[in-house]
């Protein structure tokens, strides 16, 4: 991931594709219970008549990735990122369904699963879906995880061919119950149109082991301000953090972490997976999480001065690391393209990004005498913690384009950490690559460390 462009509270809500009825078509993933694991039916996507052949006899297999550094370990009610790589050179479409299981007999189901994108849903043994945040039914304990059909899309459409790789999270169970078994079958075939046959199916586990000593502790090599190379950020900010162990899964918030709603008001997540932060003592709400990198805004009321980043991963804390609060720390949000990075901002004729069309299908370069609108990390302290409201902010924000100065609106908070400015450019302005900058009225200035290029075209 890189750093963070503009922030679409879209990403709250994640889509699980619907399961029909009849799910023979396993590119809508297959019913519960194909594992392979104890009480399943190792040979069902076989035996169903959807598909033919002799597990394991093809050329390809499947294996359960655990993350780096991790030799089949799990740390009791700490969430860690799981893989399953699927390889098939003679393949094109893959699918999968894995379970966790545990007890004397391996029957008992083992922690919970958690999607982290559309590519991927979970199952109970009735085949009902389960939601991150929600439980199976006691009469339908066991969940499933398995590929969705955005999952089989995309598992065709990725590049190079011959594998593909599902990634989710697991939370193991608590302490004291003992070794955990993955179960995982895998489905190989030849893609669209959705054909049940020829396919090659791969079965594999992998048991996992109580670790014996603590997680390791993170570190944070650097926090700045998430649009630029800053050691430096308000309140209400968009702050990146990273570092080492800083998380031991990788995802955004989805909206079972919103445990108020979603609503303007409402609390903004303070901690995803067991991972959290303070910055200046005060906790930042966390928006995405990664063992390397986090992205978190800052909380409302910081002091200006020192003000101190410490990241708790799973009750394990980090030293803390010095950045320096001040009253604004402006950045504009971009996004890269073609070796360049461009603001993230937008032709308010038509609402079309702003870009390079020959570098970025779909983009439209800038036009003299017309209106942008632009979207800013850190231009003022601003609320932090709650979805807010769109607020209207009296500073004075200078913006320029080369030595061209543009006419500004005054900056709307639109988003939690993200403010807007309108700018006009001169009708005069000729076209050609034009460096952005952005002034507030302490002197802070957004060209730190990062060259935001802006396209004038006719």
């Amino acid at each position: 991931m890189t750093r963070r462009t503009k922030i679409i509270y879209a990403k709250m809500v994640v889509v699980l594709a619907a399961i029909p009825v009849l799910m023979y078509a396993y590119e809508y993933g297959p019913i519960a219970g194909v594992t392979g694991a104890p009480l399943d039916n190792p040979t069902a996507c076989i035996n169903s008549g959807c598909h033919v052949g002799t597990v394991n006899s093809g050329p390809g297999n499947v294996k359960i990735v655990l993350p780096a550094g991790n030799s089949g370990t799990y740390v009791p009610g700490q969430a860690m990122q799981i893989l399953v790589q699927i390889t098939d050179s003679t393949k094109i479409a893959y699918g999968f369904q894995l379970t966790a299981r545990m007890g004397s007999a391996n029957t008992t189901q083992s922690g919970d699963f958690i999607t982290t994108d559309a590519n991927t849903q979970v199952l109970c043994t009735d085949s009902s879906i389960k939601l991150n945040g929600k439980t199976c039914s006691t009469t339908y304990p066991i969940e499933y995880i398995e590929h969705t059909d955005t999952g089989y899309e995309a598992s065709i459409a990725s590049t190079p061919k011959g594998s593909y790789t599902y990634s989710f999270n697991w939370t193991p169970p608590a302490a004291g119950s003992g070794n955990v078994t993955l179960y995982v079958a895998a489905n190989c075939g030849p893609g669209d149109p959705p054909e049940p046959t020829p396919t090659n199916v791969y079965t594999s586990k992998i048991t996992l082991t109580q670790a014996s000593s603590s997680a390791p502790t993170p570190a944070i090599t650097n926090a700045q301000d998430a649009e630029s190379a800053r050691t430096s950020f308000t309140s209400g900010q968009w702050v990146a953090i990273y570092g080492t162990n800083l998380s031991n899964t990788t995802r955004f918030w989805n909206t079972s972490d919103f445990t108020g709603g979603t609503s303007t008001g409402s609390p903004l997540p303070s901690k995803i997976d067991g991972v959290s932060v303070s910055i200046g003592g005060q906790p930042a709400s966390v928006y995405y999480v990664s063992p390397t990198q986090l992205n978190v805004l800052s909380a409302s009321g910081l002091t200006d001065g020192p003000g101190s980043v410490v990241v708790t991963n799973n009750g394990t804390a980090s030293s803390s690391f010095s950045g320096t609060v001040v009253q604004s720390s402006p950045s504009f949000f971009y996004y890269p393209a073609g070796g360049n990075l461009y603001p993230l901002a937008v032709h308010v004729s038509d609402g079309v990004l702003v870009g390079d069309p020959a570098v970025l299908a779909g983009t439209e370069k800038a036009h003299p005498g017309e209106v942008l609108e632009m979207f800013a990390n850190g231009i003022a302290p601003a609320t932090g913690g709650i979805i807010v409201p769109v607020t209207q902010f009296p500073q004075q924000v200078t913006i320029t384009a080369g030595s061209t100065a543009l006419t500004t609106s005054a900056p709307f908070l639109v988003s939690a950490g993200e403010f807007q400015v309108n700018a006009t450019l001169p009708a005069t302005i000729a076209t050609g690559n034009y460096a952005l900058a952005m002034t507030v009225p302490n002197g802070s200035t957004s060209t730190a460390g990062v060259t935001v290029t802006l396209p004038v075209g006719p």
